[in-house]
């Protein structure tokens, strides 16, 4: 009989595990509120639920006697599997609690500077009047102001501390936060990449580093490509604090992703600073780019650290240069065709 992996999800960006899970031998069921989400049609069944409801997601997966459980690539699913999984331990998840300190901003930068991890000087609120008091006491420069508790952008912009309309962003981000909190940080000024690793026993099994493209919104990803201007020595600097973040928390095994800005220190040196981190995939197909730029089945590989399936030695074949672009339309239609330029090689 085959085993039941339940994935909290089901859109376009989960089809890579979708397919992934079935070809490691689970019947894979689906979930979310959109019956519609491209990902279901991959699965083997779906039943749904809203996944950002914990105690229904508990439910559910206790009464469907699940073997495994798979985050989607999403932030609420991630904090419910951890949720479900305190209860019923089906898959390698930290603690509902570890996972708001790395998932819920304003945690994140608590525990980076209670433990000497570099991160952008921060605080926290959940009124604009006391926002509006405390930033203009403490920040000087360029300011990004976040809900703790979003995504992809959703409700970030940039200010100055003396800004007339500085109420606006704070308000602008509130309105995005569920739990109307928000984190203000001095605004870092870099490149930007996504670093993403697979942990096991606390250490990097695994690792994998682009440049970031931002060109629809100005804080949400749309392209990457692979990066040669991260050094050795700079990746390997970066490696030593996720273990040291690993060792910390007691992470479990599984992804653990960043997004990094490479900003140039004091005494000239450059340094990777991590600004958001997360337990699962990146969306809009990214595993499918890891593996096409390393020869590794990148959505295979993390499914098994999660799953606790044996991992085989990798063998890493990376292309010397490969990029990912998002289409973005800005109105509904369809789509009639895609041009490509034909110095450009289609990977099929």
């Amino acid at each position: 009989m085959m085993k039941k992996l339940f994935l909290a999800g089901g859109k376009f960006a989960d089809i890579p595990a979708i397919l992934a899970a079935r070809k490691l031998g689970f019947y894979v069921i689906t979930s979310g509120n959109n019956k519609d989400d491209l990902g279901h049609a991959y699965a083997n069944e779906t039943i749904l639920e809203d996944y950002s409801n914990k105690e229904a997601m508990l439910e559910l997966i206790e009464r469907l006697k699940i073997d495994v459980l798979i985050p989607a690539c999403d932030d609420y699913s991630l904090l419910t599997c951890s949720y479900v999984n305190d209860y019923l331990k089906i898959g390698n998840f930290d603690s509902f609690e570890t996972s708001k300190i790395i998932h819920h901003k304003n945690l994140w930068r608590e525990f980076c500077a209670k433990n000497n991890i570099i991160s952008p000087k921060a605080l926290s609120f959940s009124k604009e009047l006391d926002a509006i008091e405390s930033i203009k006491k403490n920040f000087r420069e360029k300011i990004i102001i976040k809900p703790i508790d979003s995504a992809s952008g959703k409700g970030v912009s940039t200010a100055f501390a003396n800004d007339i309309l500085l109420k606006d962003n704070i308000n602008f981000a509130l309105e995005h936060s569920r739990s109307k909190k928000i984190v203000v940080e001095e605004f870092i000024e870099g490149s930007r990449h996504g670093f993403s690793t697979i942990l096991i026993n606390q250490k990097v099994i695994f690792y994998f580093y682009d440049n970031e493209q931002y060109n629809y919104k100005p804080f949400a990803v749309s392209g990457t490509t692979t990066s040669s201007i991260i050094t050795q020595d700079i990746a390997f600097a970066l490696i030593d604090e996720i273990e040291k973040i690993a060792s910390i928390l007691k992470l479990e095994d599984g992804i653990f992703h960043t997004q990094t800005i490479l900003k140039t220190m004091k005494d000239g040196s450059k340094k990777l600073v991590i600004i958001e981190a997360c337990r699962r995939a990146g969306g809009d197909l990214y595993p499918k780019f890891v593996s096409f730029s390393t020869g590794i089945d990148y959505p295979l590989l993390y499914i098994s650290s999660i799953a606790n399936l044996p991992i085989t030695k990798l063998k890493l074949k990376r292309k010397k240069f490969l990029a990912r672009q998002c289409i973005i339309s800005t109105k509904a239609g369809v789509l009639s065709d895609i041009i490509f330029d034909c110095k450009i090689k289609i990977i099929s």
